[in-house]
């Protein structure tokens, strides 16, 4: 089984624990997973592009809009925020952009992957992947911006949908020796390849359970026992709002009437305390001359 010793510098994982990660997609879905209690949170760019372009992950998000979201989030919340990097938007020099600014905004860490641009979600079909050695450069091109900051570079391989598990795990491997932290394979179809991962990578390991994905919904506890330490849950929440959202304005449209679904939604008071309704006030009232 892989190893679960994480970096030094990481806050978040006691020994012999697995972390479950929530996916967060702007502020306020990340205020919510801070208000119940989240450690940390992944900024992903499949709920991001969902939400900010309306578009599916398919490569349509820049950098700069990842990290205009990014920077707003981390500002938001006092839990660790940890961003889909995608590919890093271009070759080791725009990494070492992104990983800059990152820092430099607070985030702890970035998710870099494998992909060709324009790259696709994990759990879809027509993925492809540069030469390993050319997102190890990648890899490499973070670790050195990267310096002495506690900043977490999880290199992530597509590869397993397009060569094999036994390519992504020899991709991943690679990653681990050009200076990644964390390893995370991603699309896993059974729960063999998740033990094949598991064993043969050293740790730390991630990995994404996204419902109706590729990946099985193991439990936590299975998946510590296979090797994993960090387990995202990246689209959780962006589904359930949309869910909930799509309820509540049917019902509007078709009852005319919010009574059915009451019990459903939060209270103007208890909304108003999320965003901080009253410490704008207190603000306003300091203030007034």
């Amino acid at each position: 089984m892989g190893s679960q010793t994480t970096p030094s510098y990481h806050p978040l994982v006691a020994e012999g624990r697995v972390l479950a990660v929530p996916g967060v997609y702007d502020v306020l879905s990340a205020k919510i997973a801070a208000r119940a209690g989240a450690p940390a949170v992944v900024l992903t760019g499949y709920g991001l592009s969902a939400s900010y372009l309306g578009e599916p992950d398919f490569g349509l998000l820049t950098q700069s809009e990842v990290l205009d979201t990014a920077r707003r989030v981390i500002a938001a919340v006092d839990i660790a925020v940890i961003v889909d990097g995608d590919t890093g938007y271009g070759g080791p020099v725009n990494v070492q952009r992104m990983v800059r600014e990152l820092i430099a905004m607070g985030a702890l860490g970035v998710i870099l992957e494998d992909q060709q641009w324009p790259k696709r979600c994990g759990h879809m079909r027509g993925k492809a992947v540069i030469d390993a050695a050319e997102h190890a450069a990648k890899i490499r091109a973070a670790v050195e911006t990267r310096g002495e900051a506690a900043f977490m570079i999880t290199a992530r391989t597509d590869a397993l949908a397009t060569d094999g598990i036994d390519e992504a795990i020899r991709r991943a491997k690679l990653y681990k020796e050009a200076g990644a932290n964390v390893l995370f394979v991603e699309g896993p179809r059974n729960e063999e390849e998740l033990r094949k991962i598991g064993s043969e990578l050293p740790g730390p390991l991630a990995v994404n359970l996204i419902e109706g994905g590729q990946t099985p919904l193991c439990s936590l506890e299975e998946l510590a026992e296979m090797g994993f330490f960090s387990v995202g849950f990246v689209l959780s929440g962006l589904y359930a709002a949309a869910h909930a959202l799509d309820r509540a304005y049917r019902t509007v449209l078709q009852d005319g009437s919010t009574k059915a679904m009451e019990g459903d939604m939060m209270s103007f008071d208890e909304f108003n305390e999320l965003i901080g309704v009253e410490r704008r006030y207190a603000d306003d009232e300091r203030y007034k001359s």
